[in-house]
């Protein structure tokens, strides 16, 4: 059966050859648009999808014949199921180390329910994320679904408010996370920073739940995650109290986080949580003022002595060994913040001890190379005016040598 499929699809793709060719006398603008796809680059025309004879170009009713499986345009309800006949099948998505499980987790997702089972065409379908006749591949910029893409094309749909209401849906999303440190770092093109499907799944398309956040933020938030675990906020969460990452850090408003959360005044700053928004007068109030004076002085103390280093090797100093050990201090402060998910004092304490520690050593390291180039400057002053002396001495003892 597995042969017979591949003949199958060979020889398909035989007969699609020739459909932009035949196809394209009336339907000019989709044959310039398949010609640029990643469709056409493999060898599918347009009778792969619509049906029909490419080559009885003689007549509309011969190209359009139901004998040779004509279907025509083809029906929103029906676009999923059409795309999955390729891109389901193993056989045919092995040369293109494609993954074929696409149409059975659009089928779970909101997008697929509503349209499958509910009728609303007004849902996602296929074509809507990844185009119809000039369909690019995901890797390719030019893509709605390149990943610095994708924010844009969700939002087609996710902030129109009149669609969003007639499915119960904010329309906020889109322009929330544009504002937000992943949406920023995208645009700037950055490495490793999340789009819409990241969090969502391109194809499932489903919210994540209040138990399973930790485990979607920890895709990239690792060693967060892992302190998450450990922490009271982990049984907190798993009683309901909390939406885990959410609940302090927004959604999809998420903000680059600073030390000033641990400790500022409750109120609400739009982005999630601040400790003191639960936390009022508690041993947890205690913790979080600690840690926001710790990270603070830490970080303004590195600061500090990055200025003073910097400062030190613009007058040509050598400041290598120097910069070096700061690096190893806003390392180890990095690592730091998401050690503070575990809310364990001592550990943050030992961490935060280490940082000013690697700090002292580059502000003695810098004490020290200007105290040996001021030592040399005091005894090169001394040597100078020893040896003017010398001189002056040995200029009179010449000219009395002279003289007598």
């Amino acid at each position: 059966m597995k042969a017979l499929a591949t003949l199958l699809f060979v020889a398909l793709a035989a007969v699609a050859q020739a459909a932009p060719e035949g196809c394209g006398i009336c339907h000019g603008k989709q044959r310039t648009s398949h010609a640029r796809s990643i469709h056409a680059n493999a060898g599918l025309g347009c009778v792969a999808c619509h049906g029909g004879d490419a080559t009885r170009a003689e007549s509309r009713e011969a190209a359009h014949s139901k004998d040779a499986g004509y279907r025509g345009a083809i029906g929103r309800q029906d676009v999923p199921e059409m795309c999955g006949t390729c891109h389901a099948d193993v056989a045919r998505m092995r040369p293109f180390d494609l993954r074929t499980d696409v149409l059975a987790v659009y089928r779970t997702s909101h997008h697929g329910v509503a349209v499958l089972e509910e009728g609303k065409l007004d849902a996602a379908v296929c074509t809507d994320c990844h185009g119809s006749h000039d369909i690019l591949g995901t890797h390719d910029a030019r893509s709605p679904a390149f990943r610095t893409n994708v924010p844009g094309t969700c939002g087609r749909c996710h902030a129109d408010s009149e669609l969003m209401a007639r499915h119960d849906l904010d329309a906020s999303a889109p322009a929330e996370f544009a504002s937000s440190v992943h949406g920023e770092k995208l645009a700037e093109g950055a490495p490793g920073v999340p789009s819409c499907a990241d969090c969502h799944d391109a194809h499932a398309a489903t919210p994540p739940g209040a138990n399973e956040v930790a485990d979607v933020c920890g895709h990239c938030h690792v060693e967060t995650r892992e302190r998450f675990r450990e922490s009271p906020h982990a049984a907190a969460s798993a009683a309901g109290a909390m939406e885990q990452c959410v609940t302090c850090h927004g959604n999809h408003a998420v903000s680059q986080p600073d030390f000033d959360r641990f400790d500022a005044p409750a109120g609400d700053d739009g982005d999630g949580a601040r400790c003191l928004d639960c936390h009022d007068g508690d041993e947890g109030a205690r913790v979080a003022r600690a840690f926001g004076a710790g990270f603070r002085g830490a970080d303004e103390k590195l600061r500090e002595a990055t200025a003073l280093i910097d400062s030190m090797a613009a007058a040509g100093f050598y400041a290598e060994d120097e910069r070096e050990a700061l690096t190893r201090a806003e390392r180890e402060l990095v690592r730091a913040v998401p050690l503070s998910h575990a809310t364990d004092p001592a550990r943050i304490e030992g961490s935060l001890r280490r940082v000013r520690s690697l700090v002292d050593e580059a502000l003695l390291g810098r004490e020290k190379r200007l105290r040996e180039s001021r030592d040399r400057r005091i005894y090169g002053s001394v040597a100078g005016a020893l040896l003017l002396g010398l001189a002056w001495f040995m200029a009179l003892w010449r000219r009395k040598v002279r003289t007598t």
